[in-house]
């Protein structure tokens, strides 16, 4: 496929959106800690990372974050690729005539899926909060604030 069109445009456009999204988050954490800092100086033992406060984040992130799964899935379907660099060779199909997937391509894709039900459970077992407040001690004794 030559890089012109949809070859050049989606794997920006999901560049654009994973920063996109990686910022949205980002930006969520930092607000819901401005916000519930004036309460921990008050009550130190106070949580201010709440699951209503994550879910906020989390809603606003949603639409990025479909929208960067629909053109992954659009850049998938269509076989669409970054232009190779110099000195790299083709990796992922035994040939384009031949159209079948190698055996790396067929891992990536076991380990993909697994991954996928793995946070699936996890999140339907209630495991995000024990994540979420466990990575919020960490990152808050880290740089010294907790």
């Amino acid at each position: 496929m030559s890089h012109t069109g949809k070859g050049k445009f989606l794997p920006v456009l999901l560049a654009v959106l994973c920063t996109a999204l990686a910022v949205i988050l980002a930006a969520g954490a930092v607000l819901i800690y401005l916000d519930g800092a004036p309460r921990r100086a008050e009550n130190p033992l106070e949580n201010i990372y709440t699951a209503e406060k994550a879910g906020q984040v989390m809603t606003a992130a949603l639409p990025v974050f479909l929208a960067l799964l629909c053109v992954l899935a659009a850049c998938l379907i269509l076989d669409v690729k970054p232009p190779k660099g110099k000195g790299e060779t083709g990796g992922g199909k035994a040939s384009p005539a031949s159209g079948k997937l190698k055996h790396e391509t067929w891992i990536r894709i076991a380990v993909f899926a697994a991954a996928a039900l793995l946070i699936i459970a996890g999140i339907a077992n209630g495991s995000v909060q024990d994540v979420l407040a466990k990575a919020i001690s960490i990152c808050t004794e880290c740089v010294g604030l907790g």
